[in-house]
């Protein structure tokens, strides 16, 4: 009977992380995904992916059109939640607010998620960027800001969260080899901060450092961000500071 228990709690399980595989595919979609895209994608057969999505379907998390299906209302929802409820969230809104008013620039607070950095709090500077920081969109860990989460890790992890990637491209057209890419991350790690050129959106620059717990957990990255003229060279060193400042007051406050 305690195998038959053990065997039970097993599938139960696999069948949770199953459906969040499906959810997390929709999110990271972009578009709506037909069944057999999402069977693919998650590589379950395609009567399971059915079953999962109907189930995701009826608790509204998944919703289904026309054109396939996407995330459901449920997810906003839970969202919502999380911005409002998370300490961590909470704590740092008032800080980057003060570093935004500051530097004129914009303020955010990102998460990692696996492998990906999740914007989870944004404030508008005086100067706004060209582009949006998408709160609750997936980054990319090894551009911009997300170079800080790469930094702290152990070589082992670094490779699982770059997956089979050769060489760094940014949006500005450089190409960083690996082996250049790697002495980068051990810069970062060894002065506590990372500042972007054109690595995501061209002629935009950020200023990114860790966000860490009293015991030293690796929390989030703060990062200040604005265009090209609004951050030339001559600003880094105050922004820099004030970005770490930031980092230290929300950790501060988070005890």
């Amino acid at each position: 009977m305690a195998d038959d228990g053990a065997a039970q709690e097993r599938s139960t399980m696999r069948s949770v992380e199953r459906a969040f595989d499906v959810v997390d595919l929709l999110s990271d979609s972009g578009r709506p995904l037909r069944l057999a895209e999402v069977a693919r994608g998650t590589g379950l057969h395609i009567a399971t992916a059915q079953r999962i999505l109907r189930v995701l379907e009826r608790r509204n998390y998944v919703s289904q059109d026309s054109a396939g299906y996407s995330v459901g209302a449920a997810a906003l929802a839970a969202a919502h939640s999380f911005l409002v409820g998370n300490h961590l969230v909470l704590t740092a809104t008032p800080v980057l607010q003060e570093l935004a008013a500051e530097l004129g620039l914009t303020a955010s607070l990102s998460v990692r998620v696996g492998s990906a950095r999740v914007l989870v709090a944004r404030v508008e500077g005086a100067s706004p960027l060209r582009y949006q920081l998408p709160v609750g969109g997936r980054l990319p860990l090894h551009l911009g800001a997300g170079k800080v989460f790469l930094a702290y890790m152990d070589r082992a992890a670094r490779e699982d969260a770059m997956g089979a990637l050769e060489k760094i491209e940014t949006a500005g057209g450089a190409v960083i080899p690996m082996s250049e890419f790697t002495q980068l991350l051990d810069e970062i790690a060894s002065r506590g901060f990372a500042v972007s050129r054109n690595e995501r959106a061209v002629g935009a620059v950020s200023v990114s450092a860790p966000l860490r717990s009293r015991e030293g957990e690796l929390l989030g990255v703060v990062q200040a961000s604005g265009r090209e003229e609004d951050l030339p060279e001559d600003r880094l060193a105050e922004v820099t500071r004030e970005v770490l400042n930031a980092a230290s007051s929300i950790a501060a406050r988070m005890r």
